[in-house]
């Protein structure tokens, strides 16, 4: 219980002191010749006077209630102290990897990422018509066409590839990547990346399609065996080749 009682004294007393150490950087500002010009002040009191705040708070907050406790003397409360100490660390670690997951776009700071990929469609097959958009990446936050790269496409072994890109813009783990061929044949792949994927300068093994959406039907169905379409693919984050 004491341990329990300095780790929230410890949080109030941080809370409380980066409120009081802005409070007081932003008055002592104009005494040490700082302007409030594009607010040189403010950014005095925020990352100066808020964390000296914070720390002299969690630490008087934790010794606080040590002392109450009938802690006494340097060694019993440095002990104590550091597990109230690190106990506020692992919060506000957890407080923030709450916030980062929680957010809905994948690079809120920068441009999204992009699923680089190859799809290689069976032997004869006619390639989809590359100014229709025929290829789209779907999740439950958005749709967003894919760009197919014509001149990058190739032949393998007599299996046409396709080669196209498409921008990851939501922070999801289920991604799946729609063809629509030139007979209106749906060739659905289940895209198998995490969230925030992590940029890949290789590309995956090949992975064969998921599901197959039949002209005229409103359900999909399972790819069967002899539909030889085949997707490989990789996360490719802006200025990381």
């Amino acid at each position: 219980m004491t341990y329990l009682l300095a780790l929230l004294a410890a949080i109030v007393g941080c809370a409380v002191g980066a409120g009081l150490g802005m409070a007081a950087a932003g008055m002592l500002a104009p005494v040490l010749g700082i302007p409030s010009f594009e607010g040189a002040s403010g950014y005095f009191a925020v990352l100066i006077g808020g964390p000296i705040g914070g720390l002299l708070g969690l630490v008087l907050g934790a010794v606080w209630v040590l002392r109450k406790r009938g802690h006494r003397g340097f060694g019993p409360i440095a002990g104590r102290l550091g597990v109230a100490v690190g106990g506020v660390a692992l919060v506000a670690a957890a407080a923030l990897g709450i916030l980062y997951l929680s957010q809905d776009i994948v690079n809120p700071n920068g441009a999204a990422p992009q699923l680089a990929f190859e799809i290689r469609l069976p032997a004869g097959a006619s390639l989809p018509t590359a100014n229709e958009r025929p290829i789209e990446l779907q999740t439950s936050k958005n749709r967003m066409p894919a760009l197919m790269q014509r001149e990058a496409a190739r032949d393998d072994g007599g299996r046409p590839v396709i080669v196209g890109l498409v921008e990851m813009y939501y922070r999801t783990s289920q991604r799946l990547l729609v063809m629509t061929m030139p007979d209106k044949t749906d060739v659905l792949f289940n895209i198998k990346l995490g969230g925030a994927p992590k940029h890949a300068r290789e590309f995956g093994d090949w992975q064969r399609a998921d599901y197959i959406g039949e002209p005229g039907q409103t359900q999909t169905r399972r790819a069967g065996a002899t539909e030889n379409y085949e997707i490989r693919y990789r996360a490719d984050w802006p200025g990381e080749n």
